[in-house]
């Protein structure tokens, strides 16, 4: 495989918009309305950032709404984001002092391709513009974005999808209200809200994002370790699920392979569960067997990352993501590939994702132990279903403590993982600003 390769930043964004049903439907519903919203009022006031920098500040101003919820109270958070599609509601539910912001901006600091004016503007996009202790340029991004999220917010309260008089009303009233914005990008607000049928279009919540920028999988690694966090967040026994199989995968090529391998593993290993966006978290959480129904449902997951994957335009990453279910034998799913037509990549995700699914704690069993699950990988490996090379190697990095450190705190590593900061420097900034935080860990 020729892994001189580039992401378009397009596929970041197709991404995102995929996760938008079940649990996360409003949550990007709302976020998309704010991405075109704050791109139009920052154009308006001839703001000088990128277009597509203001989307992406738009699109993610809310994800550490979403870290802070599900981890603090899962169950509230599972109830309220599938069922309440007024965020306000959410934010008032699951966040009263606004300290999402702050992991807003601490997530997209790390995004490599975020502008970081973009990313800081998120600290603040609930506050006053005068109130802002940055520069003007900065201030007024944040209060764009301020700006859209009032929009989006009076639109979402709305009891129909269709826009009514009403409706425009108090979106009218919600803005002119909102003593925190300065004067440009009220203004700029309002006459966007009287545009009928630029308003429309603004609040139709599909995808609308286009740019010929180009990502090189360094950088557009870390933007999938946003998307796999939003994934495995929304369930507890998931919650680490996907960066232990990374870990895993990553070394693992980095052993056997080339650097750039590496890399293009890690972004297969970090989307390689998308498609169970669409899984109900009814079968996720089952504690008995799945019946033949639920079970297709569960299996067609890894039919959904490939469609997913590829319509973003990652074809080769969704070629090997969609294969960890498959077995040299033949006897996986969905294919039913066999030894001949898997790659190297395939057969080191296949491992990582048993390895890590073993080792975890699950609804309806106990996780094993990690001799316990070589053992078991050993034995699949003599059945002809997984590559025996790789599970040797992966027992060599075991039986030298790799990994060791992974299980005091699962989630601790991801935040590490996520944030690229050790658990040190998080503790320091959350024990700042989070009350409670701490005892999570």
């Amino acid at each position: 495989m020729n892994l001189a390769i580039t992401v378009p930043l397009n596929t970041f964004v197709k991404l995102m918009h995929e996760l938008g049903i079940l649990e996360y439907k409003n949550f990007i519903k709302h976020s998309f309305q704010v991405a075109k919203l704050s791109k139009q009022i920052a154009q308006n006031i001839n703001l000088d950032y990128e277009p597509e920098q203001i989307y992406l500040a738009g699109l993610l101003h809310d994800v550490g709404l979403v870290l802070k919820a599900s981890v603090e109270n899962y169950e509230l958070f599972k109830d309220i984001f599938r069922n309440t599609p007024d965020i306000e509601k959410v934010v008032l539910a699951l966040d009263k002092k606004d300290q999402h912001s702050l992991l807003s901006n601490l997530v997209t600091s790390k995004i490599q391709f975020v502008d970081p004016d973009c990313s800081k503007a998120l600290l603040y996009h609930h506050m006053s513009g005068n109130e802002i202790g940055e520069s003007k340029k900065i201030a007024l991004l944040a209060n764009c974005i301020k700006a859209a999220d009032t929009i989006s917010l009076a639109n979402m309260r709305k009891k129909r999808d269709e826009l009514s008089a009403e409706s425009m009303e108090e979106m009218v009233n919600a803005i002119e209200k909102d003593r925190g914005l300065f004067e440009e990008v009220k203004k700029a607000s309002l006459e966007i809200i009287h545009d009928y049928t630029k308003i429309f279009d603004l609040l139709d919540e599909r995808d609308d994002f286009s740019s010929s920028k180009q990502l090189s999988l360094k950088d557009f690694e870390t933007g999938a370790k946003l998307i796999a966090t939003l994934m495995d967040l929304r369930s507890p026994y998931t919650r680490s699920h996907t960066f232990l199989v990374t870990r895993v995968a990553k070394q693992l090529m980095a052993e056997l392979m080339s650097e750039e391998d590496s890399r293009f593993m890690t972004v297969a290993a970090l989307l390689h569960d998308i498609g169970k966006i669409s899984t109900p978290l009814e079968i996720l959480h089952k504690k008995s067997s799945l019946n033949d129904k639920e079970l297709l449902i569960m299996r067609r997951h890894v039919v959904e990352t490939r469609r997913m994957l590829s319509r973003a335009g990652i074809k080769a990453v969704a070629d090997v993501s969609a294969s960890h279910h498959e077995r040299l034998d033949g006897s996986g799913y969905p294919v039913g590939l066999k030894s001949n037509e898997t790659t190297i990549y395939m057969r080191i995700l296949q491992v990582s994702d048993v390895f890590s699914a073993l080792v975890e704690k699950r609804p309806y069993r106990d996780a094993v132990s990690l001799n316990e699950a070589i053992e078991i990988l050993e034995k699949e490996a003599s059945f002809k279903k997984l590559d025996s090379q790789v599970c040797k190697k992966l027992k060599e990095l075991i039986n030298n403590g790799y990994l060791d450190d992974f299980f005091t705190d699962r989630f601790t590593h991801v935040l590490e993982d996520l944030l690229e900061l050790k658990f040190n420097e998080i503790d320091t900034i959350f024990e700042r600003d989070f009350d409670g935080w701490e005892g999570l860990f």
